[in-house]
């Protein structure tokens, strides 16, 4: 399976996402799960914003490699689910084709708020301090679709 995370510059928050998931997945293996990231409105070759790699750093995690790239119809159709950190990213990503609709969600759906339709702001500030505000709902987001993963669970 392959999990796709987007946000809208691929510099924050779906780099977060990617990095946070492989991180767990090196300490407990999914078989054939991998993990990606990207960005409806990135501009390609971009660094991590360095909130986001401290952050990263603070847990546990290296996002200094990571470079942005833009979402294109190539990148979303070799994916098996697209998590969008907000609901009008989700919508541009249907643009590409409406047919993915069925591996398109809100990474935040698998917030243990149980909240339907939970979305993943930006940081109010691209601090580390807001960063890791933000980044506590994507690892709660994460470990819980982490848990689910490799499993017969419909709900995925």
């Amino acid at each position: 399976m392959k999990v796709l995370f987007i946000c809208t510059a691929n510099v924050c928050r779906s780099p977060l996402s990617e990095g946070y998931l492989k991180h767990l997945l090196r300490s407990k293996p999914v078989a054939g799960v991998t993990v990606e990231s990207a960005g409806v409105m990135a501009l390609s070759g971009s660094a991590a914003f360095e909130c986001a790699v401290e952050v990263a750093q603070a847990s546990g995690f290296d996002l200094t490699a990571h470079r942005s790239r833009k979402l294109i119809p190539e990148i979303g159709k070799a994916a098996d689910l697209i998590l969008c950190m907000e609901t009008w990213q989700a919508k541009e990503v249907l643009k590409l084709d409406p047919e993915w609709i069925t591996k398109v969600a809100l990474l935040g759906n698998y917030h243990s708020s149980k909240r339907r339709l939970f979305q993943i702001p930006d940081p109010a500030t691209f601090t580390a301090k807001d960063t890791s505000t933000v980044f506590q709902l994507i690892r709660d987001a994460v470990e819980n679709l982490h848990s689910r993963l490799g499993t017969q669970d419909s709900a995925l």
